[in-house]
């Protein structure tokens, strides 16, 4: 058996991490598949004999995610400066969509140019393109969704997308009929519902994608805590071992200045241990080899 961490990119909720993992579980020559979704990654246990990395690469394509190849570090994508002021004019367009659209229904003052009942031409087409921008800005949603429904891995992108286009190609036949001559289906044009959504969905991402950066940074902090060597006895001598090679019942060499390399009990020796990223005290703590007092021992 060989074990691969495949680094996935496509992932957008909890329904696209459980879908593939299920998939691959599935798949002949897996022991075990986990997918995580904060850090993006599929920590897959396969028979090399059956398998290769390519075939397990194909395996991901045919769920609709795509594999970005072996997970070697934790990469920390930070908003950039051009997502956030999209994100704040799409704010605005929201605002302005909704203004237009339903400021009337709570006795907003109404902007005449675009008053549904004597500009309706006008009302439905800033309507129209204010929409149209927003389902450009919310197309890897539409993608994602349709793509995951070919194969056959319907997730939340899914169902937004069956939602957001119902109600725009709703609101384009109502459009239709204003212009033959139903004016009263002015008031049953839905392009506003299919914008919000998508500005909805796009601001619970940008809210998730700050968290998720926070928790990657944790994580690789307490990474970099951790050496990626030690030094280990074994048959009287000292051996320089990878972290991965240390078994149970290995005895440790941990210097002066050093950092320790993993849990255990101080066998000989004393030290002080900083144990900040553990209890948040910055005081270094005195550890030494436990004694144990006398005690009777009682047989139940």
């Amino acid at each position: 058996m060989k074990k691969i961490i495949l680094a996935i990119d496509g992932m957008t909720c909890s329904a696209c991490s459980n879908g593939l993992e299920k998939y691959l579980n599935k798949q002949n020559g897996i022991k075990i598949a986990q997918v995580n979704l904060v850090m993006a990654n599929a920590s897959i246990e396969y028979d090399e004999k059956i398998l290769t990395v390519e075939k397990l690469e194909e395996f991901v394509k045919q769920a609709g995610f795509k594999s970005l190849g072996e997970f070697k570090e934790i990469k920390i994508e930070k908003q950039s400066k051009k997502e956030t002021v999209k994100f704040i004019t799409f704010t605005v367009l929201a605002i302005l969509l909704m203004y237009i659209s339903m400021g009337h229904m709570i006795n907003l003052p109404i902007i005449e140019l675009l008053n549904p009942h004597t500009h309706s031409t006008n009302y439905m087409i800033t309507l129209l393109i204010i929409t149209i921008a927003f389902l450009g800005y919310g197309f890897d949603i539409l993608k994602n969704g349709y793509k995951n429904l070919i194969h056959r891995t319907p997730n939340m992108d899914t169902l937004v997308g069956i939602g957001v286009l119902a109600s725009f190609l709703y609101s384009l036949y109502n459009m239709y009929m204003v212009f033959k001559g139903n004016h009263h289906e002015v008031m049953n044009l839905y392009f506003e519902s299919s914008a919000i959504v998508i500005y909805f969905i796009k601001l619970g991402r940008y809210i998730d994608g700050i968290s998720k950066d926070k928790t990657k940074e944790a994580i690789q902090k307490l990474v970099e805590i951790t050496p990626k060597s030690a030094v280990i006895k074994r048959n009287g001598k000292e051996v320089n071992v990878t972290i991965d090679e240390i078994v149970k019942g290995d005895i440790v060499v941990s210097k002066p200045g050093e950092k320790i390399a993993v849990d255990g009990k101080i066998t000989l020796g004393k030290a002080h241990l900083d144990e900040s990223f553990i209890t948040g005290e910055s005081k270094p703590v005195s550890k030494e080899v436990r004694k144990y007092s006398n005690c009777r021992k009682y047989k139940l």
